[in-house]
């Protein structure tokens, strides 16, 4: 009896332990699969669709969503660098001694130019940035994209990728997809942060300094600012070239060590500022503005210019010296480029050669010969040792969104969505250049130049209407609308003067205008402008 009491008592703590570990399995396992829910229920995309923003899982195409905590969480301060890092089908390449694409690094999604991705943010399309990558690494050629690298990390609540072709929905800037970049919007709390970093190199030092506020705006309303300010010292992944060793061997002091820099520029007083507001007007109805204002002083660098051989600077016809090749064609021997002050008046030439094909130009009797001569010049004396242009410039953006949405509750649009919005983006780019020269100026010229500015300025106005309709679908269907007003304008502005003209020595077979980006000149100073006018309809079922 005693035996059969306790196999019974062992049965029943058996049967107890094992409900006991089912029921937890169980619970943890409706615990997971609630929390994943939940996480998926937060995720809610704008992009996609015309009508009500949807969760990822009920999305009907691809979209990643990259939540502002995420970013902020690697340790780059760079947006292009955190977007890299988050999106497996996004690249910006880092591209040195590339002209304005230094300044502005344009974006890839899926492999495709810069312009053929549609930036949004919040929900409203960015202007296009003023610089036209003309050497942006192949793809981007020609490519003129928006400038993503002026929106802060900490202003974003979340980044919103549709990677996938989308321009049946929203244009043909969005062949590639479309990135939404949404603002914060909470009405009170904030964040300080500072950053600092650089490479085992010892370069590229980078201190960032970012906030955010979020402010009551009356008791229906918040606004949420932001700002960063970053300094970034250059890069080098340089050695010392092959052709300016040699002449320092040869005794030429006056070449640098290394003549030519390859790595990222310098980046100064990049500043950057976010307000984005919102108000509940009731009846559920809303007025949203936000907008920017972006300031930043970027240096590069170009190729090295050898003090023997850089023609129409350093180097100019060659002489016959009665050598012949092995077929009895003349050999010519490469000669200074020396510029004749007399001639540049109408007068004979008086000045001599000056062979280049020694180790050291500078110590040879001829070149001494015609510097002690005050008729005569060349370049070498301004630099004796080559040069190695700067090119800079001052990237400025702005924009502003002001709009209103909500439902209309009466009148044969009840039940209607609507959005009126008008927006503006300005984006400009001054260039200049330093550590060059305008050799058909002589020994006058300046070193330094302003080479003019690229000026991008987009005004939009847009009414969208969206109404869901039952249709006997799964889903209500979507019925949209709209109409858009757009004007753009494309502006250069001219450089200085020296950067552009033609000298007095123009003529003997000197470069014109400053050397390594010459300045835009009246002749391609001037504005172009065009406006358009878009009507659409949008029909949505989703099966």
């Amino acid at each position: 009896m005693n035996t059969q009491l306790s196999k019974l008592a062992k049965n029943i703590r058996f049967v107890i332990a094992t409900s006991a570990a089912l029921s937890a399995t169980v619970v943890g396992s409706v615990n997971a699969q609630q929390t994943k829910e939940d996480a998926n229920v937060e995720k809610i995309a704008v992009v996609g669709s015309r009508g009500a923003p949807r969760s990822v899982q009920d999305s009907p195409v691809p979209v990643d969503i990259i939540g502002g905590e995420e970013l902020n969480k690697a340790g780059s301060a760079d947006m292009l660098d955190l977007l890299i890092g988050a999106i497996p089908s996004f690249s910006a390449r880092l591209q040195p001694i590339s002209d304005a694409a230094t300044l502005i690094r344009p974006v890839n999604l899926r492999g495709l130019p810069s312009d053929s991705t549609l930036i949004l943010v919040n929900g409203k399309r960015r202007h296009r940035a003023s610089v036209i990558a003309f050497q942006g690494g192949g793809v981007n050629d020609g490519a003129q994209g928006p400038d993503i690298s002026v929106i802060p990390s900490i202003a974003i609540k979340q980044v919103e990728v549709l990677r996938d072709g989308a321009a049946a929905q929203y244009g043909s800037d969005a062949i590639a997809g479309v990135m939404n970049f949404v603002l914060k919007d909470a009405a009170e709390g904030g964040s300080f942060e500072v950053k600092h970093g650089e490479y085992y190199e010892g370069d590229g030092g980078t201190t960032t300094y970012a906030g955010n506020l979020g402010l009551p705006f009356t008791k229906d309303g918040f606004a949420n600012l932001s700002f960063q300010l970053k300094n970034a010292d250059a890069t080098s992944r340089s050695v010392q070239r092959p052709d300016a060793a040699a002449l320092i061997a040869a005794g030429n002091t006056a070449v640098g060590d290394p003549a030519q820099t390859w790595g990222n520029p310098e980046i100064k007083d990049d500043i950057t500022l976010f307000g984005n507001v919102g108000l509940d007007l009731g009846d559920d109805k809303e007025f949203y503005m936000f907008g920017n204002y972006s300031e930043r002083d970027v240096t590069g660098g170009f190729y090295y210019r050898n003090p023997h051989n850089r023609g129409s600077v350093y180097l100019g016809p060659g002489v016959d010296d009665g050598v012949r090749d092995g077929e009895g064609n003349v050999v010519l021997t490469p000669t200074l480029l020396v510029g004749d002050v007399a001639q540049s008046q109408g007068a004979a030439r008086t000045c001599g050669v000056v062979r280049t094909n020694v180790p050291n130009v500078l110590v040879t009797d001829d070149y001494l010969a015609m510097v002690a001569d005050p008729n005569c010049f060349a370049m070498n004396q301004i630099f004796p040792g080559g040069y190695t242009p700067a090119f800079g410039g001052n990237i400025t953006d702005t924009s502003l969104a002001i709009g209103t949405k909500g439902e209309i509750k009466t009148g044969f649009l009840a039940d209607v969505m609507y959005d009126i919005s008008g927006t503006v983006g300005r984006s400009e780019s001054s260039f200049n250049l330093k550590n060059t020269l305008n050799p058909s100026l002589g020994l006058a010229t300046p070193t330094e130049f302003e080479t003019g500015k690229y000026i991008q300025l987009e005004k939009m106005f847009n009414l969208d209407l969206v109404k869901s309709v039952n249709a006997g679908l799964a889903e209500p269907l979507t019925i949209a609308g709209g109409l858009e007003w757009r004007e753009e304008s494309f502006e250069i502005v001219a450089g200085d003067e020296a950067s552009w003209k033609a000298g007095a020595y123009a003529d003997q077979g000197f470069n014109i205008g400053s050397h390594g980006f010459k300045g835009f000149g009246p002749e391609s100073a001037g504005t172009n402008t065009r406006r358009s006018v878009a009507a659409y309809v949008d029909v949505e079922a989703y099966f």
